[in-house]
């Protein structure tokens, strides 16, 4: 199965960020700015496998709720975590109901 050029550039943006995401790990483990930004990714991952697992219970249920996950969800759960989740999904439903 041969890939398009699109899905390489693709698999190449995520692999550069990939790298950077690794090394600014590295950079910033041995600083007191490190917990800090450590403390955000592990944040954000755990807010992202929350949305995902609301996601996919909310359609098991038959509802018709989806968060999309983009940019701004990832910086709304990373700055204000599960009460930024929860936001989320109220602002869906407020315009799934009003929409």
């Amino acid at each position: 199965m041969q890939r398009t050029k699109l899905q390489m550039e693709k698999i190449a943006v995520y692999m550069a960020a990939f790298i950077i995401l690794c090394t600014l790990f590295i950079i910033c483990i041995w600083g007191n700015l490190g917990k800090i930004i450590l403390n955000a990714l592990i944040r954000c991952l755990f807010c992202l496998v929350c949305v995902y697992v609301c996601n996919g219970l909310i359609s098991c249920f038959g509802g018709n709720i989806v968060v999309k996950i983009n940019e701004i969800t990832i910086c709304v759960s990373t700055i204000l975590g599960i009460s930024g989740v929860a936001g989320l999904y109220l602002l869906q439903l407020f315009f799934t109901i009003h929409g």
